[in-house]
């Protein structure tokens, strides 16, 4: 019997020692494993290095906000800027391209973006690489929309469909409040990225639903105050005072005189006011309703109303520069005003995992400890069996077995379990993150392509074969010192 096919019988005898042992190796390694590849997946996707620009230009406030938000859908936006700050910064002899964006609300939990027609064309998910329609076309009117691969993919939404779009930045079942109606006109290819997931239209629809809105309300407003003023009239009111007053006297003035002529003429007079004034309420509710019911535009159309100029206002700019020289010098001439900020996402981003570093730190040591406590399960486990292989281990030498043969194949028996437990942990941190890849991809805002294999995880289960074959040592020890002539004595 060679020395491999001796191997497999002592991790058989074994069975249920060996598996448990493997099991916790298995545990640890996935652990390790699976943070490794999130931090490395993570990192590739939030770094956005190879974007076609390289600045940000958005409200005052929190530049990673704004950063998270304008690139990974991640948070509500910092705030707003006036769509005429845009001219200024188009206008810097500096800056090559500047996209405007706003954050609208969402279609059934996608994120609404609303951006200008040169978006299609000149945007730059990555360096030379514009997005792309694969179904459909870009956006030619007002209350279209263009949808990204995941939100087709999904099925929840599909080319042609006509979808409602609701108010704020929430979760499909929280969706309460709607908005204005759009007609998906095209699907983009899949970029990798948060355009994977989200609805773009045109920036005056994301301004229109709100200024509809705004005056729905107003009207409403409007139309209740007057309500309430005609059934509660003010007796303190000059006005009110010489109408009731004059209603009195006239009412004197006819049971006086008792003249039915006179009569019929004041009578005729109240019904004609009164007619008149029912008639001046229903064309002031009729004129309201034609309002509302003006400013809503169907799917597809362009808007025939003006939106006030402070309705027309964008969340962020992406800007691209003629040069990286003029980074510095553009990035400190906008932060010294008060309307606006600019950041680099690159340096936003790595001062994020900066910050989250240290909780990475903290996941791999308990990782870590996890695979040394297997580790040590693997000492404990072997060593313990040694007295009952006294006996095995002696006839062995006995047949020709050296001593280092017996130290070799303590070691190999360690070894073995190490390597089948932390390749059952790779496999197993692969399976979990791919099977929960869409959920993680969801919440932290960016597509996270999982590859088969990593060059780490050749490294990782070489250390933890050695460090079974480490903790082994003691035990293999202990084996080539058996005394073979005192465990080959007959058993009483």
């Amino acid at each position: 019997m060679t020395i491999w096919g001796i191997l497999l019988r002592m991790l058989r005898q074994r069975a249920v020692a060996t598996f448990l042992t493997a099991v916790t190796i298995a545990a640890g390694v996935a652990l390790v494993a699976a943070t490794l590849i999130l931090r490395e997946e993570s990192e590739r996707a939030f770094a956005q290095k190879e974007t076609g620009f390289e600045i940000l230009v958005g409200a005052k406030g929190s530049p990673l906000q704004l950063v998270l938000n304008s690139l990974y859908n991640v948070g509500p936006p910092v705030g707003n800027i006036a769509y005429g700050f845009l001219d200024s910064v188009k206008a810097d002899p500096r800056v090559n391209l500047a996209l405007p964006m706003v954050t609208g609300d969402n279609v059934l939990g996608y994120r609404v973006i609303g951006v200008a027609s040169d978006f299609f064309t000149q945007f730059e998910f990555r360096r030379g690489e514009n997005v792309k329609l694969a179904e459909g076309a870009a956006f030619t009117a007002d209350y279209e929309a263009v949808i990204g691969a995941d939100i087709a993919a999904a099925g929840d939404i599909r080319l042609n469909d006509v979808v409602t779009m609701t108010h704020g930045i929430v979760d499909e079942e929280s969706q309460t409040h709607a908005h204005g109606q759009v007609r998906v006109c095209g699907v983009l290819e899949p970029t990798g990225t948060a355009i994977d997931r989200s609805v773009y239209t045109s920036l005056a629809t994301v301004w229109d639903v709100h200024y509809v809105e705004y005056e729905e309300q107003r009207l409403a407003a409007e139309a209740a105050q007057a309500e309430f003023a005609a059934e509660e009239p003010d007796a303190d009111d000059p006005e009110v005072n010489k109408k009731i007053q004059g209603e009195a006297e006239t009412h004197d003035h006819s049971d006086h005189d008792h003249d039915h002529g006179q009569v019929d003429d004041v009578h005729d007079h109240a019904d004609h006011d009164h007619d008149h004034g029912d008639h001046d309420h229903a064309d002031h509710d009729h004129d309201h309703g034609d309002h509302a019911h003006h400013l809503h535009t169907a799917p597809g159309e362009k808007i025939a109303h003006e939106i006030p100029v402070e309705f027309q206002t964008i969340s962020s700019v992406a800007v691209k520069l003629k040069s990286p020289i003029f980074f510095e010098s553009f990035i400190r001439l906008i932060n010294e005003n008060s309307i606006a900020q600019a950041t680099m996402p690159v340096r936003e981003i790595q001062s994020l995992f900066a910050i989250v570093g240290n909780v990475n730190g903290i996941l791999l040591a308990v990782s870590w400890l996890v695979i040394v406590i297997g580790a040590l399960s693997i000492f404990v486990s072997i060593y313990n069996s040694l007295n009952e292989r006294k006996r095995e281990i002696a006839i062995l030498r006995s047949l020709g077995a050296r001593r280092r043969t017996i130290f070799g194949l303590i070691e190999l028996e360690a070894m073995a379990i190490a390597l089948c437990g932390s390749l059952a942990g790779i496999i197993l941190a692969h399976l979990g993150l791919n099977f929960f890849g869409a959920e993680i991809s969801a919440r932290v805002g960016v597509n996270l392509d999982f590859a088969l294999w990593y060059n780490f995880e050749l490294l990782l289960m070489a250390g933890v074969v050695l460090l079974a074959a480490l903790v082994a040592c003691v035990p293999a020890w202990k084996a080539y010192r058996v005394d073979v002539a005192h465990n080959l004595a007959p058993i009483s």
